[in-house]
């Protein structure tokens, strides 16, 4: 018999221990005298997890599962001398994780315990940190992307990110007034910016990405060569149960048709286990056309191959090739279960001359001393090339997370950087305060300030030097409804567009895919000033993106997505994205999906915006 008392909400928890992982952390007391429960065994599970992690409470009751790659999972908690309780749907994303904090019911308790509703954990109360995870459904719910539905598309719907100059391919994004070339790209952990020009290197289907994450604000001292923020996907892995897709992107219309021009994308993906909750594999592939009469016919060969092996109890190895990336990731449980280790190495390739050569290793565990500390270490290189210009990158970091007393979280670190092609050895401290003032893991106030020192072009080494502050105040204020005021001020030195200063204010909405709708609103009010009138300013930013499923039968769901943006320049961009879908259930396994997407419905055209497109998609799924 499985019965508990939630006695907290879930917390989004501080620093996770990996930047393409995520945790599950907290604390258990006794529903009856709320005291902690020493030695109480959890397990961790779910279909994106090798067999399955465990945790055990210590005399405080407090547990630590780390390591969890992205993905939904349930928890079960045994303790002698009490009901056993399992929990689902705790979601996790890279870089982040989640805190519980649960009242398990003694065995000798004859009144039977009350179970409060659950709440869906989106709110990170313990650290400084901001961003959004941008999920596989919501992808397929909402039409992100133009000519093609690349990953990057979807980051747009995040509060503060905008594409500078508008209507670029690829976008390049400016994260809260810090110069485009300030954000960093990743695909599972390995930098894909080119080094040549600091834009993004390697595009990939949405079709095969898992998620997407954006860190806009608050960065801890394990991020670096970055002034703006971080752009991230986590692809899509093997399972213990073989999937598979095939799908097709077709964009035959535009109009008024000037020129002919349409885009087509279609592939296949396909994963499974090879030996289950040990060894995986998944692949996928993907060409991507699009033909205009000014440039004639352009293709895009993207392909995916994964191999992810779990030798031993707490260790995994995943092997990638993506297009012209490699990478080899390494996740460790070490010291008795009492270190959590990360490390990468890969190589990012484009063309014949431009590469980057990386590897990053990252450890964290945890100390007790006038309360709990999180510890994190780790040490970075990278070596750019592009044609003969060579640049050599390294850098060393440590970080403490600590929790004087409950409810209040301090995060403090260093970060030493060392660029050959600049001659310079940079510190770069970075400070953030949270407080949980409702105690119930259901808001936060918290500010932030940190050095920050992008990592230039190799064409152009003039390096762009940041000192943030940020401040904010959120509040689940029903179920995971999520509303939030935040503000950033930035000051900029030696940017090479002559911007300054930059000051943001953010009102948001945000509440994820439950109960068949999403919904995610934001207005910023900024200003970006420096010498001359500079090309990122847009003073007022208005964004909305919402979604709804219908089950019209057993077998028939219909959908419907929206994405809208009005955006102050000269002038304004004004864009509406709507798509209409069908989701209807073949003989088992198979489900058959089409889509029809209406791409700036407006059909505005100022200031250089594309005109009114018709999509259509249809993907087989199993």
């Amino acid at each position: 018999m499985t019965r508990a008392c939630l006695a907290v909400p879930f917390l989004l928890a501080a620093s996770a221990a990996a930047q393409t992982t995520g945790e599950i952390s907290g604390r258990i007391v006794d529903a009856q005298t709320e005291r902690p429960v020493a030695a109480a065994v959890v397990v961790a599970s779910g279909p994106a997890l090798q067999g399955a992690e465990t945790g055990r409470t210590d005399s405080d009751g407090e547990f630590e599962i780390g390591l969890l790659p992205p993905g939904e999972y349930a928890l079960n908690v045994q303790a002698d001398g009490h009901q056993s309780f399992s929990q689902e749907r705790l979601v996790v994303h890279a870089g982040r994780g989640i805190r519980v904090h649960l009242a398990i019911v003694p065995d000798a308790w004859l009144t039977a315990p009350v179970r409060l509703r659950v709440q869906i954990p989106v709110l990170p109360v313990t650290t400084a940190q901001t961003g959004a995870a941008v999920s596989r459904e919501r992808m397929e719910l909402i039409p992100y992307g133009r000519d093609e539905r690349s990953y990057e598309s979807t980051t747009v719907s995040t509060p503060g990110v905008l594409i500078v100059p508008p209507w670029v391919e690829p976008p390049a994004l400016q994260i809260y007034g810090s110069p485009a070339t300030g954000t960093r790209y990743r695909i599972d952990g390995l930098d894909v910016t080119n080094p040549a020009t600091d834009q993004q290197g390697r595009r990939l289907l949405q079709h095969f990405i898992e998620e997407v994450d954006v860190e806009t604000n608050g960065l801890g001292a394990g991020y670096g060569r970055v002034a703006g923020g971080i752009v991230q996907a986590i692809t899509k892995s093997g399972g213990n149960e073989l999937h598979g897709s095939a799908f097709l992107d077709w964009m035959p219309i535009e109009v008024p048709r000037q020129s002919l021009r349409y885009n087509l994308e279609g592939g296949a993906e396909l994963g499974g286990p090879i030996q289950r909750d040990r060894l995986w594999f998944y692949a996928g592939f993907a060409p991507v056309l699009a033909v205009t009469t000014s440039s004639g016919a352009q293709t895009d060969y993207q392909y995916i191959g994964k191999l992810t092996w779990r030798p031993g109890e707490g260790q995994t190895l995943a092997l990638a090739a993506i297009s012209d990336d490699l990478s080899l990731r390494y996740l460790g449980h070490l010291f008795d279960r009492g270190a959590q280790v990360e490390a990468i190495a890969g190589w990012h390739h484009e063309g014949s001359a431009t590469s980057s050569v990386q590897s990053r290793l990252q450890i964290g565990h945890r100390a007790e001393l006038l309360g709990t500390h999180r510890m994190l270490y780790g040490i970075e290189t990278a070596r750019d090339s592009a044609g003969d210009v060579r640049r050599w990158y390294g850098a060393a970091f440590a970080q403490d997370t600590w929790s004087p007393f409950r409810d209040a979280f301090v995060q403090a670190g260093l970060r030493i950087e060392r660029d050959d092609l600049a001659d310079a050895t940079d510190l770069l401290p970075r400070v953030g305060v949270s407080w949980d003032f409702s105690g119930r893991g259901v808001s936060r106030a918290y500010a932030f300030f940190g050095r920050f020192l992008d990592s230039p072009p190799l064409t152009a080494p003039q390096r762009t030097r940041e000192r943030d502050f940020a401040s904010g105040v959120q509040s689940q204020i029903w179920r995971d409804l999520v509303a939030g005021l935040d503000y950033v001020h930035k000051h900029f030195s030696d940017a090479p567009d002559g911007r300054t200063s930059y000051d943001g204010a953010t009102l948001f909405l945000a509440k994820p895919l439950s109960a068949s709708s999403l919904l995610q609103a934001s207005y910023t009010l900024s200003s970006l000033r420096g010498a001359g009138n500079i090309a990122g300013d847009y003073p007022n930013a208005l964004k909305l993106d919402a979604a709804y499923a219908y089950e019209w039968s057993a077998k028939t769901t219909l959908t419907c997505g929206t994405s809208f943006r009005a955006i102050q320049s000269s002038p304004w961009q004004t864009t509406l994205d709507v798509r209409l879908g069908m989701i209807r259930s073949l003989s088992s396994p198979y489900l058959l999906t089409v889509t029809l997407d209406a791409v700036n419905l407006f059909d505005r055209q100022a200031g250089g915006e594309p005109p009114l497109a018709i999509r259509f998609g249809a993907r087989l799924s199993f």
